[in-house]
């Protein structure tokens, strides 16, 4: 069975956003994963108080650790590059379930056993989530336990967010220091738009 561990980077409605970014990491074990987060989180100084550690919130030394410690467990990693052109996206279950199930379909190509899917916590409502796992489950058609978990409760979900957002930046602010340090673990990265995958969802 493989584990898949999910979040984004960029905003979804904001038009001038340019760039949105989904990282995967894919994993045969949990385990010592929650761990890398706060073993990073105690080496910064007592001054600096962060709630919650995530690439956008985080100096360049907190990156850089937290990069290598994720490449240091050769983690296998799949990208989503959606590139918005100008566009807003309406930030539904339906548009998000479609967003994420591009990047698991490449994922479950290639590795078939894929059934625990791991993700941020998107959306605030219940019924919400309920109808994301609904979605996506049929885009897939194929049964999934889907977990929404809080970044701040269980840092395993901050890993992607690294992942994505040293992606990101690479394609914002042209800082690829960031994204050269996992690119050699990233088994496959989608460049697409927003209008293509939408054109596609309704062909299917």
């Amino acid at each position: 069975m493989k584990f898949v561990i999910i979040d984004e980077s960029g905003r979804l409605f904001d038009p001038n956003d340019r760039f949105l970014i989904f990282a995967a990491v894919v994993t045969d074990t949990l385990v010592n994963l929650d761990k890398i987060i706060p073993s990073v989180k105690k080496t910064l100084p007592r001054k600096i108080k962060i709630a919650e550690i995530k690439f956008s919130k985080t100096g360049d030394r907190t990156r850089l650790k937290i990069l290598k410690e994720i490449h240091s467990r050769k983690l296998k990693l799949f990208i989503l590059v959606i590139d918005k052109e100008g566009r807003k996206i309406k930030d539904t279950p339906e548009n998000y379930s479609l967003l994420i199930a591009t990047l698991l379909k490449k994922i479950m190509k290639r590795y078939s056993t894929t059934s625990h899917i791991l993700i941020d916590k998107h959306f605030t409502w219940v019924t919400q989530r309920e109808k994301f796992n609904k979605n996506i489950q049929k885009i897939l058609a194929r049964s999934l336990f889907i977990e929404h978990l809080d970044s701040q409760q269980n840092t395993i979900v901050s890993l992607p967010d690294f992942v994505a957002g040293a992606i990101r930046v690479s394609y914002t602010k042209n800082q690829k220091y960031f994204a050269e340090i996992i690119n050699d673990l990233i088994e496959e990265q989608i460049v697409t738009t927003w209008r293509k995958i939408k054109q596609k969802m309704v062909k299917a």
